[in-house]
C-alpha cells in the first residue's frame, strides 16, 4: 500500500489499516507495543492516514473512532492449488466494496470471481497475484496468474493457426476450452459489465472499451507472462449487471438462452491486411452456429473483398436460414460490397 515515502511509514500505516478492518481492540497501544513509538507518532499516522482518505475518524481525541476511508487498498499473492474463488473474496476483498451500491457491488464480485476462477481452472499456473482498490471515483480489479497464457492457452487447445485469433473467438463469447465444467460465458459479461476491461498476455492485449462498445486488439511493447486481467468500474456507474445479460439472452420462450452476439470484424484485421477471402470470412464465422442472432460489427474497416462478403452473406446464410445475420457501423464500401452479394441470394 503506498502510504508513505519510507518503508517503515509504509509498514506501519499498513498495520493501522489492517487493525481497522478487524476492529482490533485498543489499536493504538498494539501499534504502540509493535513499533516502539509514542502514542504522538501513532496518532500522527492516523492524522495522516484520514488525510490521504484510507481512513475516517468520528469523536473527540480521548474517544476517538477509526473507520475505512473512501480510498482502499488490499492485495495478495495466493497459491491457485484448492483456491475457491468465492471464499477468497468474501474472506479478504469484500472490505474493499462494502458500502458500494449493491449493483456496483454485484459486478465486483461477478468479475472478480469469474477471472479468478479462470486463473484456478484453466491458467496451469500455480499462483496468482490480486489487487482490489478503491477510490473516491472508481474501483479496480487486477488478477495475474503465472500460467500459460490465455490467448497461448486458447490457441493450442482450439488448434488456432495465430494466438490474435484467440482474440476474436473470445469477443464472440461461448469460448471455452473445458465445455463440461464451463460456459465460456465469463469474459464476455465481464467486458461489457465494466466500464473498462483488460486481458494483457504475451505481447497482446484483448480490451473492451465501453464508451465505443467494440473490442479491440492492441499490442504490447511489454510483454506479460501468464495472464494479466484489469477491471475498472465507476462509483457513479448506473449499470446493471442483469440488464448486461438481458441485452445477449433471448426471450422466455427461449429460456432466455445467451443467444445474441456482436463480433468486432476489426479483429481479424491483422496489420496491412485486408478482408477479402473466404478463409478470412470463415474464420469471423466460426462458432456464431451456437447464437440465434449475429452482429456482425464493421467499426474500423473501410473495405471487404467480394470473396468475403459472399461467403458471409450468400453462402453461410444460405446453409445456416436458422441465424439471423446483421451487418453494423458499415462504411459505404462494405454496405456496397454486402448489397452486391444480398442481391445473389436464392
Amino acid at each position: 500500500m503506498k502510504f508513505a515515502n519510507t518503508k517503515r511509514s509504509q509498514e506501519i500505516r499498513q498495520f493501522l489499516v489492517e487493525g481497522v478492518k478487524v476492529n482490533q481492540p485498543d489499536l493504538a497501544h498494539v501499534a504502540m507495543a509493535r513499533f516502539d513509538l509514542t502514542r504522538q507518532a501513532i496518532h500522527a499516522h492516523f492524522a495522516a492516514l484520514v488525510k490521504d482518505g484510507f481512513l475516517a475518524s468520528s469523536g473527540s481525541t480521548k474517544a476517538r473512532v477509526y473507520q475505512l476511508g473512501v480510498k482502499r487498498f488490499h492485495d495478495g499473492l495466493f497459491k491457485l492449488k484448492g483456491l475457491e474463488e468465492s471464499e477468497v473474496y468474501s474472506r479478504d476483498f469484500s472490505e474493499i466494496v462494502n458500502g458500494l451500491p449493491k449493483e456496483i457491488a454485484n459486478i465486483c464480485h461477478y468479475g472478480f470471481t469469474e477471472m479468478l476462477n479462470n486463473a484456478i481452472d484453466h491458467s496451469g499456473g500455480t499462483e496468482a497475484y490480486i489487487h482490489l482498490e478503491r477510490t473516491p471515483d472508481f474501483i479496480s480489479i487486477t488478477i495475474v496468474d503465472n500460467g500459460e497464457g490465455i490467448f497461448n492457452h486458447i490457441a493450442r487447445l482450439l488448434k488456432l493457426h495465430d494466438p490474435r485469433e484467440s482474440i476474436l473467438e473470445l469477443s464472440k463469447g461461448k469460448l471455452t476450452t473445458d465445455p463440461k465444467n464451463h460456459t465460456g460465458q465469463g469474459i464476455f459479461f465481464s467486458s461489457r459489465a465494466f466500464d473498462e476491461f483488460f486481458i494483457f498476455s504475451g505481447d497482446l492485449v484483448f480490451t473492451h472499451a465501453d464508451s465505443s462498445g467494440i473490442d479491440f486488439l492492441l499490442h504490447n511493447e511489454k510483454s506479460h507472462q501468464g495472464t494479466k486481467v484489469l477491471m475498472k468500474i465507476a462509483l457513479h456507474s448506473e449499470k446493471i449487471l442483469r440488464t448486461v445479460f438481458d441485452s445477449f439472452t433471448g426471450t422466455e420462450d427461449e429460456d432466455y438462452a445467451f443467444n445474441k452476439t456482436v463480433v468486432p470484424v476489426k479483429l481479424a484485421l491483422y496489420e496491412g491486411g485486408q478482408l477479402i477471402s473466404r478463409s478470412q470470412a470463415k474464420r469471423i464465422l466460426n462458432r456464431v452456429d451456437r447464437f440465434k442472432t449475429v452482429l456482425l460489427d464493421f467499426k474500423g474497416v473501410e473495405s471487404i473483398g467480394q470473396a468475403f462478403a459472399d461467403e458471409v452473406f450468400r453462402v453461410f446464410v444460405e446453409q445456416n436460414p436458422q441465424i439471423t445475420i446483421h451487418s453494423i457501423n458499415e462504411s459505404l464500401e462494405v454496405k456496397k460490397m454486402i448489397k452486391a452479394a444480398q442481391s445473389n441470394l436464392g
